[in-house]
């Protein structure tokens, strides 16, 4: 009996030194990263907590980005700092991702994702008009901006863009399999376990994405180990399994939101399936790419050859023209 207790007690206390052992690893870690990685713009108090906005260039309208699910702005690559050329461009991370604080209080939908845009571009001093470009889920987020604040927007970019009749009930099941995994990822990485693993090349999400990024250009390999950093936060996966939960009411969102008038619109799609797509899935999703057109009355639909879903990436010229294009019709219309 004696034994057994003993045993019991020296379990605890190792396990015990562990975790704290763990979270001291994390809470040190978590700093260097800050101090490696610092944020590329500033961060904006929006009551509470701060969103990290980076705007350069000069010119108008001014291009407001939103990054894919999940991902944080540096995801854009390239394409910012080539649009800063002719006009001013803005990036920002939604709550959560990037250099963001979380703000995990609220469900991560879209109308949260717009609300917490709409105050950030107005605490910072950007005034529109703007330009809105929409990657994959970002695209449905500033769909919805613009279908809310149709004053402030002359032009809308959906690059790749989630559609809301994308999920299938097979998909949903995925989907929240992959919430709940999310969620394991936040709770271990509290304890520096999911640091571990990916420092050790174990982890293959991270793992597939660093050999996929190596055919890009070394300006957006380099971006890996910032990216990395994020991936290590719990407040990233606990949002990014938010984000997903909700994604069902993110698109239910959107239903109401048929017609954009005759806002000018490009549609650009990715050419070739990504190498995880069916045929069957991938026939899909362009159809529901060419359903996007008929959100406007003046839409165009560019397909990207030789491009899988990261379009801004795989073909970041097609993104810049686009926003070029867009800018042209505004001074036109002026």
């Amino acid at each position: 009996m004696i034994i057994t207790e003993n045993l019991a007690t020296l379990i605890l206390s190792i396990t015990t030194i562990s975790l704290l052992t763990g979270i001291f690893y994390q809470a040190v870690s978590e700093a260097l990263d800050r101090r490696r990685h610092p944020p590329q713009g500033e961060l904006v108090d929006i009551g509470g907590f701060r969103l990290h906005l980076n705007c350069i260039g000069q010119g108008t309208p001014t291009v407001v980005m939103d990054a894919g699910g999940a991902a944080p702005s540096i995801t854009w690559g390239l394409v910012p700092s080539e649009i800063a050329k002719f006009t001013r461009v803005c990036t920002y991370d939604r709550a959560g991702f990037g250099w963001s604080d979380p703000n995990l209080k609220i469900p991560r939908t879209s109308q949260q994702s717009v609300d917490e845009l709409h105050l950030l571009l107005t605490k910072a001093g950007i005034d529109p008009p703007y330009i809105l470009v929409g990657h994959s889920l970002g695209g449905v987020n500033l769909r919805l901006y613009a279908s809310q604040y149709p004053e402030d927007v002359v032009g809308l970019v959906l690059v790749d863009s989630s559609h809301e009749n994308q999920v299938t009930p097979e998909m949903w099941k995925r989907i929240k399999m992959q919430s709940w995994l999310y969620q394991v990822f936040r709770v271990v990485s509290q304890v520096g376990v999911l640091r571990l693993i990916g420092e050790m090349n174990l982890l293959p999400i991270l793992n597939d994405i660093k050999r996929e990024i190596q055919k890009y250009p070394l300006a957006v390999q380099t971006l890996f180990d910032t990216y990395k950093s994020f991936c290590y936060r719990p407040e990233y996966w606990a949002t990014a399994a938010s984000e997903l939960a909700n994604i069902k009411k993110s698109f239910e969102g959107l239903r109401s939101v048929t017609s954009l008038g005759s806002l000018p619109l490009i549609v650009l799609s990715q050419g070739s399936k990504d190498s995880k797509m069916s045929d069957e899935r991938f026939q899909k999703w362009a159809s529901l790419q060419l359903d996007l057109t008929k959100l406007s009355s003046n839409s165009q639909r560019i397909i990207a050859e030789n491009s899988g879903h990261l379009i801004q990436l795989d073909r970041p010229e097609l993104v810049i023209s686009a926003v070029q294009r867009l800018i042209e019709t505004s001074k036109l219309d002026e």
